[in-house]
């Protein structure tokens, strides 16, 4: 299943890489290859059985830590 995953990842990247080089787009390469990347370690780590952090848990400390947003007293 794990090169099933990188194989669809690989044609994908196929599809959509090799105009934005010809057309020398720099950033869209370079935002793109960063998304590529992270949803390629999601779905790896996901067909692993690995275990997937919660974005709700980032989120919340986001909010109340860093941007000091929540309910007073709590």
């Amino acid at each position: 299943m794990l090169a099933v995953v990188i194989i669809i990842f690989a044609l994908m990247a196929l599809a959509d890489f090799p105009r934005l080089i010809r057309e020398k787009k720099r950033k869209e390469i370079t935002v793109l290859l960063g998304f590529y990347g992270a949803v390629t370690t999601l779905a790896v780590i996901f067909v692993l059985k690995g275990s997937l952090p919660s974005p709700l848990t980032g989120v919340k400390y986001l909010l109340v830590n860093v941007l000091h947003l929540g309910y007073p007293g709590h």
